[in-house]
């Protein structure tokens, strides 16, 4: 198949027949056979021209990829898992599987609404996000961050995988504790992510002040709007 002195002698006919995992077989082997092994381009570049299926293809990933490029598509490509964001939780789920995970393993931990309804939610400040379960169970973050020292940026966030073919656009009010009649009111869309690191989006937030939620906790109504992506 290969002379050491960096000659491939590999027909089409047997490369077709090897499959990708053959081939670096074949290569790893031959590296380990010969300390002098010189990198031979021309059978790299067989090995880069077979192609094979995501690891998630049986969750929707049509992608052909080649070995060097297989990881890296398969850290950032869209039908890969994502890891709940409860703190010590291990699990890694997909949409359609949250509801499950949650009334098995945070039944408190999740609020559950329904699309184009306006909900109540009683946020403690000194919570990072709120789990909020929609009713197709795709599972969204209300996100807190505080920001001293003006007050605290709300926020939701959607851990979203797998086609992208709906839209998320969000109300979300806020009236202040000491003085009804002040209150504060955001339309946003909202921020898909497939993880969440603890980064909070920029682009759009409710900074509420400090004043709003002396006691601790803020009353905020809530409504989430599906809609098709029609591009």
């Amino acid at each position: 198949l290969i002379c050491y002195d960096n000659i491939i002698c590999c027909s089409s006919e047997l490369c077709n027949m090897l499959s990708r995992s053959d081939l670096v077989t074949i290569l790893v082997f031959l590296e380990g056979a010969n300390s002098n092994f010189v990198r031979n381009i021309a059978l790299e570049k067989v090995v880069e021209s077979v192609k094979s299926s995501c690891s998630y293809a049986k969750w929707g990933c049509s992608k052909l990829v080649s070995y060097s490029l297989r990881n890296a598509h398969e850290e950032s490509c869209l039908f890969a898992p994502s890891m709940c964001p409860i703190p010590g939780c291990g699990y890694r789920g997909f949409t359609g599987w949250w509801s499950g995970h949650f009334l098995t393993n945070h039944n408190t931990d999740g609020l559950r609404f329904s699309y184009g309804q306006c909900f109540e939610v009683s946020l403690e400040m000194s919570v990072p996000f709120l789990v909020l379960l929609a009713e197709d169970d795709h599972l969204f973050l209300l996100l807190n961050k505080n920001v001293m020292p003006f007050g605290h940026a709300l926020s939701v966030g959607c851990l979203r995988n797998g086609n992208l073919n709906w839209n998320f656009f969000y109300e979300m009010g806020a009236t202040s504790e000491g003085n009804t009649e002040n209150s504060l009111q955001l339309k946003a869309s909202v921020k898909n992510t497939r993880d969440w690191h603890g980064l909070h989006p920029t682009e759009a937030f409710l900074l509420v002040p400090y004043a709003f939620c002396r006691s601790g906790k803020l009353t905020l109504n809530i409504s989430v709007e599906k809609v098709a992506d029609v591009r």
